[in-house]
């Protein structure tokens, strides 16, 4: 009976030595780093990615996934910005016309 007791206090010890030692956020969840703030500017000027063409010029702040369409009807989405300017890349022409008769009905 002694030697049962004597193997549960070196058990007892060895397990709070262990989880002294063992760091307990091991299986925490890692958050991502934030980004650095982008600085805000008076306007941005958006260009295509693939041309150089200036599409458009806004007093809005721009960030990559926003989108736009062109005087041409083409839509755009911006994959990078550098500074005040954003590149942006064409998704697809658009055929506006069939919604000038949706809006009557």
């Amino acid at each position: 009976m002694a030697k049962l007791a004597g193997i549960l206090a070196l058990v007892t010890v060895i397990a709070a030595g262990a989880t002294y030692y063992i760091p307990l956020n091991i299986f925490s969840v890692q958050q991502k780093p934030e980004q650095a703030p982008q600085k805000v500017y008076d306007y941005y000027i958006i260009m295509d990615e693939d041309t150089g063409e200036t599409l458009m010029y806004v007093p809005l702040v721009v960030s990559v996934g926003d989108e736009l369409i062109s005087e041409k009807n083409k839509r755009y989405r911006v994959v990078k910005v550098e500074g005040n300017q954003a590149y942006a890349r064409f998704v697809e022409d658009l055929n506006l016309e069939q919604y000038k008769n949706a809006g009557r009905q």
